[in-house]
């Protein structure tokens, strides 16, 4: 035995399991300061939100903008992160 006692041993490799997962985060070098990629996705996400509020505000009224703004930004947003990403 290595002195560690059954029980901890019990409890810390699944820990360990669960954590495979966390590595280092991608990030961007933007002008000598490095950002998470989540906040360059997000900020992509909302540029495209704006330019697709003026292309539809054109062809279609938004009945409900609190709820399609938002959610066109999360699937900006998502798509950014799975095609630069995944």
């Amino acid at each position: 035995m290595n002195g560690t006692p059954r029980s901890v041993q019990g409890v810390f490799v699944p820990a360990l399991l669960l954590m495979t997962g966390c590595g280092r985060a991608p990030s961007f070098d933007i002008l000598g300061s490095f950002f998470p990629a989540w906040l360059v996705c997000l900020v992509v996400a909302s540029l495209l939100t704006a330019v697709s509020r003026a292309l539809l505000s054109r062809y279609v009224e938004i009945v409900w903008p609190v709820l399609v703004y938002p959610s066109l930004t999360a699937i900006f947003a998502f798509a950014l992160w799975f095609a630069m990403f995944r």
